[in-house]
């Protein structure tokens, strides 16, 4: 995991977004071209997927069985229920009529996505990916923890409930929650990425 969150301090500076409002889904097209050209993943043995189908195990074939799509997907051919999830969303957004802050979002939509089980049913542990538009690390950090605090009977939160530093990157801005799910302990890392317009 630690490898993982590394290759993508290393590649974030050559990731822009093409226009002010674009969607998260480019920028992390563009992230993992990024990564798949480094030599952990070009020559083996990790892999990693974009927007790879997340299908339930426990759903008879004759039934639809997809659970969604993850944004990244880092597997090791360990078995098909073994990989670490990534998933991304954008932050501070200026819209042409409003201001979007996309905290609602990252922990319902995303965060709340791991703790039910949808992503990374049998994990211990996955990502969250923000790319904070306005590069205003600091507020949407606040902003996040702000929510968290709103929702973490939800989130199944340990204490305390707030972002820490991660104890797997302490060199890095990377922070961490602790979720106890009813199966098992999860950690979630969190990464928020600046992102620049390409002129």
């Amino acid at each position: 995991i630690p490898v993982i969150l590394q290759l993508i301090f290393k590649v974030r500076k050559a990731i822009r977004k093409k226009m002010p409002t674009e969607l998260e889904d480019r920028i992390t097209s563009r992230l993992h071209h990024r990564i798949i050209n480094e030599p952990i993943f070009r020559d083996g043995p990790l892999q990693i997927d974009l927007q790879p189908s997340i299908v339930n195990s426990e759903t008879d074939a004759d039934e639809e069985n997809l659970e969604g799509r993850l944004d990244l997907k880092v597997s090791c051919a360990l078995g098909y229920e073994t990989y670490f999830a990534i998933e991304a969303k954008r932050l501070r957004v200026s819209l042409p009529s409003r201001f979007f802050s996309g905290v609602r979002e990252y922990v319902k939509e995303g965060m709340m996505r791991f703790v039910t089980g949808q992503y990374a049913p049998f994990m211990q542990s996955g990502a969250m990916l923000g790319y904070v538009y306005d590069s205003d690390k600091d507020s949407a950090r606040k902003d996040i923890e702000r929510q968290i605090q709103i929702s973490s009977q939800e989130l199944k939160l340990k204490n305390p409930i707030n972002l820490k530093p991660s104890q797997i990157l302490p060199d890095y801005p990377v922070d961490e929650t602790d979720h106890n799910l009813e199966d098992r302990p999860f950690i979630l890392y969190h990464i928020l990425l600046s992102l620049k317009c390409r002129h």
